[in-house]
């Protein structure tokens, strides 16, 4: 099992669900904050995962976005543009991630959820900064977006359980 991919997939799980409109904000925000505290926490105590600088990085960003999540999720104001830019940060930060499980050198080693997780997360992101900073009053495109998440933390949370479940995605 891979928890930072289930820890993860739980938070855009979460945040998914308030974003197309299911559950109110506060519960949300007690969720999303507890999950990014256990990131905080882990990235704290672990050196930032022991000195690799993707997977510490990751750790990071996963905490940061869970703290921004619930920020918004409790002010109830998810279409900040200030969430928006950090949403951009993130995509970024993923899809290098992704290229860098993606390298002729690394791919034959690193299993393919990480680099697939990667990308699932880019396309999240990417999608939440065209959804908070571009077109932030279109509700009907943020509730898509928020299914999409949905959907996507659940790619991730499965990507975690891959390998106790048997399943095995290759290498990238």
């Amino acid at each position: 099992m891979d928890v930072a991919l289930i820890l993860l997939g739980a938070i855009l799980v979460t945040y998914g669900w308030y974003w197309g409109g299911v559950t109110e904000s506060r519960t949300t925000a007690y969720a999303l904050g507890a999950a990014s505290l256990m990131f905080g926490f882990w990235f704290a105590f672990t050196g930032g995962a022991g000195g690799d600088a993707v997977a510490g990085s990751m750790l990071a960003f996963a905490a940061i976005f869970g703290l921004l999540a619930a920020s918004n999720a409790w002010n109830e104001s998810s279409q900040d543009r200030t969430y928006g830019m950090f949403a951009l940060l993130f995509a970024i930060g993923s899809f290098f991630t992704y290229f860098y499980f993606a390298d002729s050198v690394r791919a034959s080693s690193t299993p393919a959820q990480y680099g697939f997780g990667a990308l699932v997360a880019g396309v999240v992101f990417l999608l939440h900064f065209i959804s908070a900073a571009l077109i932030s009053d279109n509700r009907g495109f943020k509730a898509f977006v928020g299914w999409m998440t949905l959907i996507a933390g659940a790619a991730l949370v499965f990507f975690g359980f891959a390998n106790a479940l048997g399943v095995d995605f290759g290498t990238l």
